[in-house]
């Protein structure tokens, strides 16, 4: 579960870093693209990691 808290508050300050870039330098911007890549990179990792889990059996005891 640290890990993806982890993952979850990496996703959300890449985020908040590629929306002040883009207000600032334009969406079309490197800095604002690199922001996004890095961001779809984290949610990717973040979606394997969630669904990995998901495919967990679930104790019933």
């Amino acid at each position: 579960m640290g890990f993806e808290h982890s993952l979850k508050e990496q996703m959300e300050v890449k985020r908040a870093l590629m929306i002040v870039s883009a207000n600032k330098y334009g969406f079309t911007s490197t800095e604002a693209i690199r922001y996004s890549q890095e961001l779809d990179q984290l949610m990717n990792i973040y979606r394997k990691v969630t669904e990995g889990n998901q495919n967990t059996p679930v104790s019933s005891n």
